[in-house]
């Protein structure tokens, strides 16, 4: 019994651990929430995207990290994170660990940071700040680089390919290659 009672409070414990981390990062998300990507979508990102050794590639609220942690596995990029929300950033730190994964995941807004060496910008994010990404990716981007947005498409562009991974939902997977006259 003392077990299950134990069980429960950290149950608990990690409940009000994580809604408190997301009211932290409201203000800086829009009420975007840590939600991870789903293995089959990134898995046909991937079957999708040829990238070298060589090049960078940034996911903008990277989560957990789990769409960078598997594209340095397969093609051993250079892979940087932001993440804001405080839990979803101390579990991106923990699985990379574990992983031995050489991914850098950084505790910081994505909108104060630049991404013009980018050769892949990955995003999961909400529509209601797509418009404004647009803006900061016109501004920032060089042209050829691709952009891979999941389930929200960027205004005003239009996408090379738009694929779905069949599992869990076939929700639509928006791939861009930059071009400065979008």
């Amino acid at each position: 019994m003392k077990f299950f009672v134990l069980a429960i409070l950290v149950i608990i414990i990690i409940k009000g651990i994580f809604v408190l981390f997301t009211s932290i990062s409201v203000p800086a998300t829009g009420g975007a929430i840590f939600t991870r990507t789903h293995p089959s979508m990134i898995k046909k990102i991937l079957e999708n995207i040829k990238l070298e050794p060589t090049q960078v590639v940034y996911d903008l609220g990277c989560g957990d990290g789990r769409f960078l942690r598997t594209v340095v596995k397969r093609y051993n990029v250079k892979a940087i994170g932001f993440e804001i929300n405080p839990w979803a950033y101390f579990l991106a730190k923990i699985y990379n660990v574990f992983s031995k994964t050489k991914v850098n995941v950084v505790f910081a807004n994505f909108w104060h940071k630049k991404v013009s060496n980018a050769n892949l910008v990955f995003c999961y994010l909400f529509p209601d700040v797509m418009r404004k990404l647009k803006e900061k990716l016109e501004k920032e981007l060089r042209p050829g680089t691709f952009v891979v947005s999941c389930n929200f498409p960027i205004p005003d562009w239009q996408p090379k390919r738009i694929i779905h991974a069949a599992f869990p939902y076939n929700d639509p997977i928006y791939i861009y290659q930059f071009k400065l006259s979008q």
